[in-house]
């Protein structure tokens, strides 16, 4: 019966857009993040000296930070540091955040300082990070998203009835002469007893495909974008449904008619 390839169809374009609206992707963040360092040398004697390192950061609040940087000329870390929590490895120098210190909003700064050692000579670093970010005294953005869906989740729905062509061949006979005639008609459906309703057959359709591709800008942008989807999806999802309602019940008062 062609009536029930119509609810298939229907019940298959709603199965897609409630599909695109659960495969949503999740929300993306964007964090700031920049910093600004200003090492000191604040004493310097024979084979020692004393530095102070302030550290400004110009992103989002921080609620910890490692501080990092490489000396040039084999200068020493030693055991006289405060404010943060020291270790050397090679010419690599680590800061972490004291118990006090590590939560450090925009524009705001903190202070450490230690006693080294040198020999030969003693310049400043000239490169720091943050936590794995350069401080070059400017703000960068930071993306990172939650878990996406797979390539997969984006559904593609094809529908196209096939259409039919019939071939009448007619042959008239008199008693003068036989004459034979071949006749194309357009695509039709067959009719049928048990029919209900007749599928609308024509040339044939594009397809129809369905996709999903999302990439907003900021994570709260995200999640208005996927309740805007949802509502689309719910409202599409209905209106068929109605339709397919209103078919079947034009065909439970009208059993005659589309044949």
């Amino acid at each position: 019966m062609h009536f029930a390839r119509i609810v298939r169809a229907a019940l298959a374009v709603v199965a897609a857009l409630v599909a695109v609206g659960l495969t949503t992707p999740a929300a993306t963040a964007r964090a700031a993040a920049g910093c600004d360092v200003d090492y000191v040398i604040t004493d310097q004697w024979r084979g020692g000296f004393g530095a102070r390192v302030t550290l400004t950061n110009l992103g989002d609040p921080l609620s910890g930070w490692t501080l990092e940087w490489s000396f040039g000329a084999g200068q020493r870390i030693s055991s006289e540091t405060w404010n943060g929590e020291f270790s050397q490895t090679g010419s690599t120098v680590r800061v972490g955040n004291a118990d006090h210190n590590g939560r450090v909003g925009t524009n705001r700064s903190v202070t450490v300082g230690f006693n080294g050692t040198w020999s030969g000579s003693n310049p400043e670093p000239t490169s720091f990070t943050v936590d794995g970010v350069p401080c070059t005294g400017s703000v960068a953005a930071v993306t990172t998203t939650d878990d996406a869906p797979p390539p997969s989740a984006t559904p593609s729905l094809t529908t196209a009835p096939p259409a039919t062509t019939t071939t009448t061949t007619t042959t008239t006979t008199t008693s003068a002469s036989s004459s034979s005639s071949s006749a194309t008609t357009e695509p039709s459906a067959p009719s049928s007893a048990s029919s209900t309703f007749a599928w609308p057959t024509a040339s044939q359709k594009a397809a129809v495909v369905l996709s999903a591709d999302v990439s907003p800008d900021s994570g709260v942008d995200a999640l208005r974008l996927g309740l805007v989807i949802s509502v689309l999806v719910a409202t599409v999802g209905v209106a068929v449904l109605l339709v397919v309602r209103r078919q079947l019940r034009r065909v439970d008062e009208d059993p005659d008619e589309g044949q």
